[in-house]
């Protein structure tokens, strides 16, 4: 890819004389449309067509596939590129340029690939011949290569050697012996021949014990220099191997380009044509004639005679080269025939009648008489989906579906023939939709005991209805305290305590005594549209209370209530340093700190009292979810995000509540569901985080301030926030610094505590008094 972005850029800079030094280093896909067209049409302004484009691209090395890349880039964003290497406006219109005429068929502008190209577009083909295999007999020798002479038998010796340039090998006791020109088999009937003047066994029988048996390989090849001409896409002078076919080397030019022909290739040796090859041959049959190239042989690819476009039905589509004297039937073969579904009886052929188009419908016996002209349109066209004896059947039938007329004469044999009607088929009347013009528009109604009478003609459709499909759907709906509260299906006779089961049985807090059925009235001037109607089941749900109302109705809802006074148990956890730690109920809804003391009979010696905290599930979390609150906004409409932490935590002053025995409320906390408290072990150390110059821990003291703390640490660093300074205790409770002008009030310390210095902050929205 390299290397054809080198190209593309280093040729305007020789040729055109643009300054292309902001391209350097682009990829192609990096090359905006703009540039590309810029450079192409400096290309055409000097004189240079594609095809000029590509030869030098490959001489720099460049790989087919980006040659390819950069040709098909170039065509969809400016046109196609025609003959002369000039890139026009793409017509959906066109056929083709090659023809140079106009059809309004779209579809066969899509498909006007020339049959054959793909093979020279296929990257993953190697031009290169095989050198690992068997030399091929037809192989002919020439000046360069070397040849293995192989004896064994009654006699054994090995020896290779050179064609000389005069066409000779040196055989040791015998001289020069001729080979250029001949065939592997050739030259080795010729040096048996030689060898048998001094191996005598060599013209013995098989069965002789003094037999000597020779054989010639070939050791290494000779290259020769292959001119290509005509019109491919690259002509020049190649120098290949001497096993390289006809079709090696083309590939290597680039292969026939839009003019070139593929039926009509020649192999020109000492100016005479010695081989015309049809490449036809070997893309649809894989026959391909094959024989050596000599040095300085020319391969010439003329410009096509004729050439027909196929499209429609068949396996193959594109545009087909036709040779003189070639029938409709020959192309067809080309084609791999007519697909599965196109109309094999008769092909329709546009072709050019002077000024004019004209069109010919063609009969598939008239196939191989049909003469092809250049320039023809071939259409197969697909059959339609028009049925001329198909009826249908439709509903309570047995085998519903598409039938044949055939065989069926009335509606009666029609569903005989879809195994009888159904169980719940309405047999007093079913119908026929009948088709008129290709479009539904009788409709005949009838008994189906009369139905031998209905005849049917192509396309009916018999359509029998069911009672299923008009049987209204019917509902009963349950809530309440069931394990799975949800619409259920109607029957007739169903009882409340089908409904329960149905739904999976009541739950735990569910009241069978308190149940209600919801009815509809149907009151008429809707002043009561609905009744509520009482029941009370046993625990194991018979002995209804009344027999009267044990069945249900349809659209009735069921309501089960909730047990009065059922309450889920609710707990707090403790943990730490108290005398009997773990799980405990709340038993009322006044349960207290102070309670909660007595239940785990006190406090451990080495509890810190004043360190106790509660951490308390967050709420909030869950508030904003259920409400449409997304945020505060600002002066500037700018959205201010909460952040909603899991927990909250708050200390408990317990020395309080144990000396008024929880009766004060403004000491006593009522605890909550999932409340989990905290006795920490007591800590006579004081840390200080932050902006400080060491962050450090301290011994606690009466006379321990919070600034004599930080002072400790190492003092305030340079970015301190002194006036934001606050102090964590041991219970989660918080602190912070109180301000007066440039007085600053720092909070006092207990033991356990944290002491935070946060930074300042950076961005500045307010002018200093210095400023």
């Amino acid at each position: 890819m390299k290397k054809i972005i080198l190209l593309i850029i280093f040729l305007p800079t020789l040729f055109f004389g643009q300054n292309i030094d902001q391209l350097k280093g682009k990829k192609l896909n990096d090359l905006s449309d703009t540039e590309l067209i810029s450079y192409w049409k400096g290309a055409q302004e000097n004189g240079y067509s594609i095809d000029q484009i590509k030869i030098l691209a490959r001489a720099q090395g460049v790989s087919e596939a980006e040659i390819t890349q950069f040709e098909k880039r170039i065509s969809k964003i400016t046109g196609n590129i025609n003959n002369e290497g000039e890139i026009t406006e793409f017509d959906s219109s066109s056929l083709t340029s090659i023809f140079g005429n106009n059809t309004n068929n779209s579809k066969a502008s899509k498909e006007s690939v020339i049959f054959g190209s793909d093979y020279f577009n296929n990257d993953n083909i190697n031009s290169s011949p095989a050198f690992n295999v068997a030399t091929p007999a037809s192989y002919e020798l020439g000046p360069g290569d070397e040849v293995l002479i192989s004896i064994w038998g009654a006699a054994e010796n090995e020896f290779s050697s050179f064609i000389s340039r005069e066409g000779f090998i040196k055989v040791e006791r015998i001289g020069p012996v001729y080979l250029s020109g001949l065939t592997i088999t050739e030259a080795k009937k010729k040096l048996q021949r030689s060898l048998s003047k001094i191996y005598s066994g060599i013209n013995s029988n098989q069965n002789s014990e003094f037999k000597v048996y020779l054989d010639l390989s070939l050791l290494n090849t000779r290259s020769i220099v292959v001119n290509v001409t005509g019109n491919v896409i690259a002509p020049d002078t190649y120098t290949v191997s001497s096993l390289s076919t006809v079709m090696n080397v083309l590939y290597a030019a680039g292969g026939p380009n839009e003019s070139g022909s593929y039926r009509n290739i020649k192999v020109i040796r000492s100016g005479k044509n010695i081989r015309t090859i049809d490449l036809y041959d070997y893309f649809s049959k894989g026959i391909y004639e094959t024989f050596s190239l000599r040095d300085q042989d020319v391969i010439l690819v003329p410009n096509y005679k004729k050439r027909i476009f196929i499209n429609g039905e068949f396996k193959n589509k594109g545009i087909f080269e036709v040779k003189d004297g070639e029938k409709l039937n020959d192309i067809i073969k080309y084609t791999g025939g007519i697909s599965s579904f196109g109309v094999k009886e008769k092909l329709f052929v546009k072709r050019n009648d002077g000024l004019f188009r004209k069109i010919d419908d063609v009969n598939k016996s008239d196939f191989s008489d049909y003469i092809l002209n250049d320039g023809d349109t071939i259409e197969a066209r697909r059959v339609t989906d028009i049925f001329t004896n198909l009826i249908t059947v439709e509903g309570a039938v047995s085998v519903p579906g598409e039938y044949s007329l055939s065989n069926i004469k009335n509606v009666e044999e029609l569903i005989s023939e879809a195994g009888g009607l159904t169980d719940y088929a309405i047999t007093e009347r079913a119908y026929l939709i009948r088709k008129d013009k290709g479009v539904d528009s009788n409709v005949i109604s009838f008994n189906l005991f009369d139905s031998s009478n209905i005849g049917l003609k192509p396309n009916d459709k018999v359509i029998i209805s069911s009672n299923i499909d008009l049987t209204r759907s019917k509902t009963v709906s349950i809530k309440g305290e069931v394990f799975e509260p949800k619409i259920y299906p109607f029957f007739d006779g169903m009882t409340i305590v089908d409904l329960i089961l149905m739904s999976k049985g009541i739950t735990k807090k569910g009241d069978l005594s308190n149940i209600e059925i919801y009815r509809s009235t149907f009151d008429e001037n809707r002043v009561n549209p609905i009744k509520t109607i009482k029941v009370s089941l046993n625990t194991d749900l018979s002995n209804l209370s009344d027999v009267n109302i044990t069945e249900l109705k349809e659209n009735d809802l069921i309501v089960v209530r909730e047990k009065l006074g059922f309450q889920e148990k609710e707990f707090v956890l403790v943990e730490g340093l108290v005398k009997y730690p773990g799980t405990y109920a709340i038993k009322n809804n006044k349960y207290s700190f102070f309670d909660l003391i007595q239940d785990f009979k006190g406090f451990l010696n080495d509890a810190s009292i004043e360190g106790v905290k509660i951490v308390r599930e967050n709420k909030l979390n869950e508030l904003l979810k259920n409400t449409e609150f997304s945020g505060i906004s600002d002066a500037d409409s700018t959205e201010i995000k909460v952040e909603v932490k899991p927990f909250i935590e708050f200390g408990v002053d317990v020395k309080n509540i144990l000396a008024t025995n929880g009766s004060n409320p403004k000491y006593n906390v009522i605890l909550k569901p999932s409340d989990k408290i905290i006795v920490p072990r007591k800590d006579n150390t004081i840390e200080i985080t932050g902006a400080v110059q060491q962050s450090s821990a301290v011994t606690y003291s009466n006379s321990l301030t919070t600034i004599s703390a930080i002072n400790r640490a190492g003092g305030f660093s340079e970015n301190a926030s002194k006036r934001n300074v606050y102090v964590v205790y041991q219970n989660g409770n918080v602190a912070s610094t109180k301000s007066f002008f440039i007085f600053n009030s720092y909070p006092k310390l207990k033991p356990g505590a944290k002491i935070v210095v946060p930074e300042k902050n950076r961005a500045r929205n307010k002018t200093s008094v210095g400023e």
